[in-house]
């Protein structure tokens, strides 16, 4: 989140390299496609060790996690998130509740998602100061908002590849900062496309490539990621991917027993990004499946035999 002119603030949605692992975060037209309930947590530590001027410590730091299922009686699936995004001297935690529609043609599946956002953002506003050194008067060292808005998504996908396009923040929410009249919080609409492909090679039939790419823009900033990822015999992946003009990211993981568990490493490349240790990401994942395996419960009587 930045200061954009001298009265409004707007918002930036936090970017992250585990994007492929949690779909939900930018669409909610994700909720309900696993196998059955999906808990994701990531935890972000962007630009490690950025400070400003003054030896404050104002990296970019977020936590988000997110749970969805699939409910058969709604014909989709239902999902919850919660994130604390810390920018600077702003904090942001927001709230989402959302469904997804699910219709099947033949092997692909479509679904159509929304969700309701809450976003509670506040500023310690006696840490900003001006390029002349000045402490800048905003009236009090505490002021926020509370924010509502709302995000909209479809998904398309075969056991192959998936397309994913989604907005948030459609309704660019605009309030007055606590106890400040002249100055407000505006949410910025935000666009995603996401896609990947799943395939194996016949010489490689252990190794499963996982191709995506992220595009997104808020109208005024268009940022795109790739990542070139493999799977070995579905229990360990790695990958390399890039940023535009922002970083290299590298990742890697593993699985088992329903649980992956994967870190990422953003080499920055950018002017600003240079001047830390890099950027690092933590993310887990667990599936807890609904469907159970049918076990055989009868049994042989030896007078029948």
């Amino acid at each position: 989140m930045f200061i954009a002119g001298k009265d409004s603030y707007s918002q930036q949605d936090p970017h992250f390299t585990h994007y492929m692992f949690n779909r939900s975060i930018y669409n909610p037209a994700n909720f309900g496609l696993s196998d059955g309930i999906s808990v994701v947590g990531v935890f972000r530590n962007q630009w490690l060790g950025f400070k400003d001027p003054e030896g404050n410590i104002v990296s970019p730091v977020t936590v988000e996690a997110t749970a969805d299922a699939p409910i058969r009686i709604l014909h989709g699936g239902i999902g919850f998130g919660v994130m604390q995004d810390k920018l600077g001297f702003t904090s942001n935690l927001d709230v989402k509740l959302g469904y997804a529609f699910h219709a099947y043609i033949g092997n692909n599946l479509l679904s159509i998602g929304a969700n309701v956002d809450l976003n509670n953002v506040s500023h310690d506003n006696s840490k900003y100061i001006t390029t002349d050194n000045e402490p800048v008067n905003l009236g009090g060292n505490d002021k926020g908002a509370v924010v509502t808005d709302m995000a909209v998504g479809l998904i398309f996908k075969n056991p192959k590849y998936y397309i994913s396009l989604s907005s948030n923040k459609v309704l660019e929410t605009k309030k007055e900062l606590e106890g400040q009249s002249s100055i407000a919080l505006q949410n910025r609409r935000h666009y995603y496309a996401n896609v990947g492909y799943n395939f194996t090679l016949p010489a490689y039939p252990n190794f499963v490539f996982m191709p995506t790419a992220l595009i997104y823009s808020d109208g005024k900033v268009f940022q795109t990621n790739f990542m070139a990822m493999a799977k070995y015999n579905n229990k360990i992946w790695g990958g390399v991917g890039y940023r535009f003009q922002d970083a290299i990211n590298l990742i890697i993981g593993t699985e088992f027993n329903d649980i992956e568990i994967g870190y990422a490493f953003d080499i920055p490349i950018s002017g600003l990004g240079i001047r830390t240790f890099g950027s690092h990401e933590i993310m887990m994942r667990y599936l807890f499946k609904i469907e159970r395996q049918k076990t055989n419960t009868g049994y042989r009587n030896t007078r029948f035999l």
